[in-house]
């Protein structure tokens, strides 16, 4: 019970100092809220991008374009000998009719460029799969190489090289996220740290007083504690408001894109929470680093 009395006095007391220097205060709050925003907005597009990359490298495909009006037989001997290879999973045969309603399909609003070039535009194909094992760069250019001058064959087309460069790019977003987040957190807990600092000042005649009748040090400092932790969580919880109006605003812009229209970007389970989480840690630290400093 001693313990339930003395968090409920330290919340109280946090709280009533949060609203006489709210001003103060919300700048604090405000900070943290960009900094946990920021890092959480990288990491939320890293793992949608990451989970559209790894989609993709699922399925790696060789797309072998075929030269307009190519017999029958040619095309069946090319298939027989692509199902030969060991690194081939499936073959798909691709006529200029399904590459046409692929593309209008994909691209709504261009579905009208093929009457408008009075032809259509889009070479027979065959959409080859490798098998899970068979995906390196290596074993990709082998098999373009492999087939490059067969007859029939138009051009081949793979896009394992982009989809690296794409993981990459993904690794890179993660990296600049928690680098540039790091640093706005560490922003944050000073910023705590400095308000809490004016607060003890403001207060230092009271807590003279509550020296002189006996107080503990735990009681001492324990609403500084509780002000910068409810501090941070009030920023956590801001930035997580921030993250969802972000991610609904992308998610209705993307909705309208016809190349990445099926691409969903959501925050990851419990980025709330952890965002919370997250304010709480960096308010504890903030008025743990200005209490050490005054020696409180």
């Amino acid at each position: 019970m001693a313990l339930l009395r003395a968090t409920a006095y330290f919340v109280s007391e946090a709280a009533t100092s949060l609203w006489r220097s709210r001003l103060v205060n919300a700048v604090s709050v405000g900070t943290i809220a960009v900094s946990l925003f920021v890092l959480g907005a990288f990491l939320t597009v890293a793992s949608g991008l990451g989970e559209m990359v790894t989609r993709w490298t699922e399925k790696v495909q060789v797309i072998v374009y075929l030269e307009d009006g190519v017999e029958d037989r040619v095309r069946e001997s090319l298939e027989n000998r692509l199902h030969e290879d060991p690194a081939v999973a499936s073959v798909g045969f691709v006529s200029r009719e399904e590459a046409l309603a692929r593309f209008r399909e994909m691209f709504r609003d261009l579905s009208a460029l093929p009457e408008d070039l009075g032809e259509n535009p889009f070479p027979a194909s065959l959409e080859v799969t490798l098998k899970a094992d068979r995906q390196s760069p290596a074993e990709v250019e082998r098999m373009a190489k492999a087939f490059a001058g067969v007859p029939g064959v138009r051009e081949i087309q793979y896009d394992l090289l982009w989809i690296e460069r794409l993981a990459t790019g993904v690794r890179l977003v993660r990296g600049v996220g928690a680098f540039l987040g790091g640093i706005l957190v560490l922003a944050g807990v000073f910023t705590i740290s400095n308000v809490i600092r004016l607060t003890i000042y403001a207060r230092e005649d009271e807590l003279d007083i509550m020296r002189l009748v006996g107080a503990t040090r735990a009681y001492v400092k324990g609403p500084f504690v509780a002000e910068g932790v409810l501090q941070g969580g009030l920023g956590g919880l801001a930035a997580a408001g921030l993250l969802w109006v972000a991610l609904a605003w992308l998610s209705r812009g993307l909705a309208a894109s016809d190349i990445l229209g099926r691409t969903a970007f959501a925050a990851p389970a419990g980025v709330a929470v952890l965002l919370v989480a997250g304010g709480m840690v960096v308010g504890l630290a903030g008025s743990l680093l200005s209490l050490a400093r005054l020696k409180v």
